[in-house]
């Protein structure tokens, strides 16, 4: 039999691989964020009121039940400038907390979302121009009103209501009334009152200007800036 080759190589059993491993897929890049151009459209604003715009439930601290209404309504103004609602509003929220019973307050909060900035910039105008005339008009039985800036939001309006008409000859502050106020935050105009009470002008003041403060910061998603 013939013996083996001289120099012949042994098996090893193992295959050895010749392949070279193929280099991962590249992955393909991420479309970037598309960027809006000059001059495109601002994105539209929301149109619609939903609960949480207004003043949360136990804002005034006061007592008595809480009443909620939604549609377009008549703003809550005294009856001497009184002039219907927001007619060109696409959505309206009231909401009214205490009774007024043992000379306890109301709380008022009222929302009106208008279609764009400029509709509503053109209400909260012509509601400062109520607040003027109801001070220049004045009211039953010797109240008088004073109309006032108020350095919340853009266009922010005050009205006093002096009970008896004390604040003329001396410290409106101390004279006893109620406030309101108005303003607005892009395509939303709100109101904040406070009515009833055995208050000062300057309490009730101190009071409405918080809450609507309050009350400003939960329109951020009626302006193109947002929250």
């Amino acid at each position: 039999a013939p013996g083996r080759r001289a120099g012949a190589a042994r098996s090893t059993g193992r295959a050895t691989c010749c392949c070279a491993r193929s280099a991962p897929a590249a992955r393909a890049p991420t479309p970037a964020a598309a960027t809006p151009a000059p001059g495109d459209p601002a994105a539209p604003l929301p149109t619609d009121a939903p609960a949480d715009v207004l003043l949360p439930a136990g804002a005034w601290g006061g007592e008595g039940a809480r009443d909620e209404a939604e549609g377009v309504a008549d703003w809550h103004l005294p009856e001497a400038c009184a002039d219907g609602g927001p007619a060109d509003a696409t959505a309206m929220r009231t909401a009214t907390e205490g009774d007024g019973a043992d000379e306890g307050t109301v709380g008022v909060h009222q929302v009106a979302v208008f279609a764009d900035a400029d509709a509503a910039t053109a209400e909260a105008a012509r509601l400062a121009d109520l607040l003027a005339a109801c001070a220049a008009q004045g009211g039953a039985e010797g109240t008088a009103y004073t109309a006032e800036p108020l350095d919340v939001g853009a266009q922010g309006s005050g009205l006093a209501t002096d009970y008896y008409g004390s604040g003329g000859s001396g410290d409106l502050d101390t004279a006893l009334g109620t406030y309101l106020a108005t303003t607005r935050r892009g395509a939303a105009v709100t109101l904040v009152a406070l009515d009833g009470g055995e208050s000062t002008v300057g309490a009730a003041r101190e009071t409405v200007a918080e809450q609507t403060r309050a009350a400003w910061e939960l329109l951020c998603r009626y302006e193109q800036a947002g929250c």
